[in-house]
């Protein structure tokens, strides 16, 4: 090999490093700008909700709620008025245990800490849309444009008008915060996925998975919906995923027990719809398809008229 060659090759050698560092500088630097443009449009679209007062359900979870009045006992925070929003729903009654702390019953820090919450999901969407476009199976097709296409997704999903009641209604933190584990839990396996320390992305995982499960039952189908990723987006069978990863789905289930305990001591069989006189589960079941279809299908496209309460 010539001198000349050898000077080549050295200089290949000693310049990759350095376009490495350059890349992942560059990808740093954007997803600081990608943050802070989901954080200024939150705080854009929702700064004048901060005086929205307590209604409906958040009086009687909040307002005429004596047990989220002081933190401790611990035990008693939990506790709650049975059928009420925040029965069965420790982490939840804690969240606003914590709020009454900070302003007692001035609503501005209760709006503060939905918009936060609002905000961080939209950064944990992000970051999951991009790692999805990123993954092997869409990477030919999309990734070159994952940054952007995450962002404009992320973006229009936190200002979408249709959020507008589970941030500003107080109470509906219940939807929001539960949406904020729903989404940390799926995005932590996806990172453990691909790293050689899973462990260290599937603890967290399964810690957002659980504290989930205290916020809202809706947070039962998280361990299917991660199965489903892995399935779709990442292993070649259902074998594979189980071989694989089985300790991670095995504490994903291991979380059903609080779901079940919650649903077992602190049972909601009076919420919106159960509770309704001569309306039995099955027929209220039947009328969510009209909902989904006539009302939430199609706001999603075209938000108006928009209402608290369609009734």
């Amino acid at each position: 090999m010539s001198s000349k060659s050898k000077k080549f090759s050295l200089d290949e050698r000693t310049d990759q490093p350095k376009a490495r560092l350059a890349e992942s500088s560059f990808s740093d630097w954007r997803g600081f700008v990608a943050g802070g443009l989901i954080v200024a449009a939150g705080l854009l679209a929702y700064c004048n909700s901060f005086g929205g007062p307590f209604i409906f359900d958040g009086k009687g979870s909040i307002v005429e709620n004596s047990h989220i009045r002081r933190l401790w006992p611990i035990w008693q925070v939990f506790r709650a008025e049975p059928g009420s929003t925040v029965a069965g729903r420790p982490i939840l009654s804690l969240s606003f245990a914590l709020n009454y702390q900070i302003s007692g019953l001035k609503v501005w820090s209760y709006h503060a800490v939905n918009l936060a919450v609002h905000i961080l999901s939209a950064l944990t969407l992000f970051g999951i849309l991009r790692r999805t476009l990123l993954s092997e199976r869409l990477r030919g097709r999309f990734g070159q444009a994952s940054f952007s296409l995450a962002l404009i997704c992320a973006l229009i999903w936190l200002a979408h008008p249709l959020q507008t009641g589970s941030v500003t209604y107080i109470v509906q933190r219940a939807e929001s915060l539960m949406g904020l584990f729903y989404l940390l839990s799926l995005y932590c396996a996806i990172r453990g996925f691909s790293s050689a320390k899973s462990r260290r992305w599937y603890t967290p995982a399964i810690l957002a998975c659980a504290l989930g499960m205290g916020t809202k039952e809706v947070m039962a189908t998280v361990p299917f919906m991660v199965l489903l990723y892995d399935r779709v987006f990442v292993s070649r069978s259902f074998k594979e995923v189980f071989t694989r990863r089985w300790g991670l789905y095995a504490g994903l289930a291991a979380t059903w027990v609080i779901f079940g305990g919650l649903a077992f001591f602190a049972p909601r069989g009076k919420s919106v719809g159960f509770g309704s006189p001569g309306l039995t589960g099955l027929e209220y079941a039947m009328t969510q398809c009209k909902v989904i279809v006539n009302y939430y299908l199609k706001l999603s496209f075209w938000p108006h008229p928009l209402l608290l309460d369609y009734g």
